[in-house]
């Protein structure tokens, strides 16, 4: 929790010297509801490379620290984009959700529409790693401590990463247990095997396990902490 405390504050600090703003909340589409979500962006005029961070959760539990992720790319550089899904989709409607916050980020001035990311944790994570299989304008994939889907779902993305073209950063902690009551693979065990599949595919792939963490691996990426440093240094290189 100190780490997490830590990490915050820098951030913050960051945003106090003017490296980039808080937070503003965004409508980022009004079809076929309205979506809100959190638009940041560092100071100046840019144009800077966008990243869209895709946040856990279904229903009204959302998980993952959509703000202040948003607020902490901002301070590292990017207009970072965190958008808040329809409460209550199966994946194909939130993949609609996630498709509509790139094409909102994509009309921002500030945004340079040849340098563009995505990333997610959790579902979001297996939202973000799906989103990469459809689109081939992406420059680099960030996917933390990913959710496991149903098999046969989990059978359609594992054929399909062969279509991703940006390189991926794939991270999770040695006892991470998400997705273990749901669907009988753990996300240490599913992020392994995607990492496998992604590198018999031919892909550019750098796969992190972090040492345990607490009594559950999926609450290290809850908050911006230790893991951040990978996860800027990633994007920097392929942004």
């Amino acid at each position: 929790m100190l780490r997490f405390l830590v990490a915050a504050l820098i951030a913050a600090f960051a945003l106090l010297r003017g490296d980039g703003q808080a937070a503003e909340q965004v409508t980022y589409a009004t079809t076929p509801s309205a979506l809100q979500g959190y638009l940041c962006k560092p100071s100046g005029g840019g144009p800077f490379p966008l990243v869209v961070y895709n946040h856990d959760g279904l229903g009204t539990s959302i998980g993952g620290a959509p703000r202040q992720t948003c607020e902490a790319l901002a301070g590292a550089g990017f207009v970072g984009l965190s958008p808040i899904r329809r409460q209550t989709r199966p994946m194909r409607g939130h993949i609609d959700d996630v498709f509509a916050a790139i094409r909102y980020g994509l009309t921002l001035p500030s945004v340079d529409r040849h340098r563009v990311a995505l990333m997610g944790f959790s579902r979001g994570g297996l939202l973000t790693l799906i989103g990469a299989t459809q689109r081939d304008d992406l420059r680099a994939i960030v996917v933390m401590a990913t959710a496991i889907g149903r098999p046969e779902q989990m059978d359609r993305v594992m054929g399909e990463l062969k279509a991703i073209t940006a390189p991926v950063l794939l991270m999770v902690a040695k006892n991470d247990t998400g997705s273990d009551r749901t669907h009988g693979m753990n996300t240490l065990d599913g992020s392994r095997k995607i990492n496998k599949a992604l590198i018999a595919a031919g892909r550019d792939v750098r796969y992190i396990e972090y040492p345990p963490f607490g009594s559950d691996g999926h609450a290290l990426f809850f908050e911006v902490g230790d893991y951040w440093d990978d996860v800027l240094g990633f994007l920097r290189q392929h942004l």
